[in-house]
């Protein structure tokens, strides 16, 4: 079952500060189908021919079954896309955290969540090395209180 997310722009909802370059809320759709050769292929083939990009994803298997948690910068295209081939597509609000990649700042943001009494649901995340810039994804039972935690570390 899917779930309507309240859709900003990421002006309205991005925050920075000095050690946290930006936070902001998203949302992520999560497909999950048979764990077969070429399924991750499949369900991100609609998306690569229809100028989708995919910002963040997770992929994982358990036994018989898939999930693919995938952030776009297009979740209403996509869903639309994904659910036309057959796909049960359920949509959730995320945050995603975009800070320095170096030793140590996963930890403190976890510690500080956890301080803040806030359970993380899931978390994934991916580095530009480059930029020396990671980016997390985070599904929380508060996403709001999540956005105001991660703004103030330091």
């Amino acid at each position: 079952m899917a779930t309507t997310v309240r859709k900003t722009t990421s002006r309205k909802t991005a925050t920075t500060t000095k050690n946290t370059f930006l936070t902001k809320k998203a949302a992520e759709l999560l497909v999950v189908t048979r764990n077969t050769e070429g399924s991750f292929a499949n369900v991100t083939s609609p998306l690569a021919r229809n100028d989708i990009n995919i910002e963040c994803f997770s992929a994982y298997t358990w036994g018989d079954e898939a999930a693919f948690r995938i952030v776009t910068d297009n979740n209403k295209k996509a869903r639309e896309l994904l659910r036309t081939e057959g796909y049960a597509v359920q949509e959730t609000p995320v945050v995603l955290w975009y800070t320095k990649n170096e030793p140590g700042w996963i930890t403190k943001a976890a510690t500080a969540l956890a301080k803040a009494h806030i359970n993380t649901y899931c978390a994934y995340s991916a580095v530009d090395p480059k930029s020396n810039t990671s980016v997390v994804t985070f599904n929380t039972n508060d996403n709001n209180r999540t956005i105001e935690v991660l703004q103030h570390l330091r």
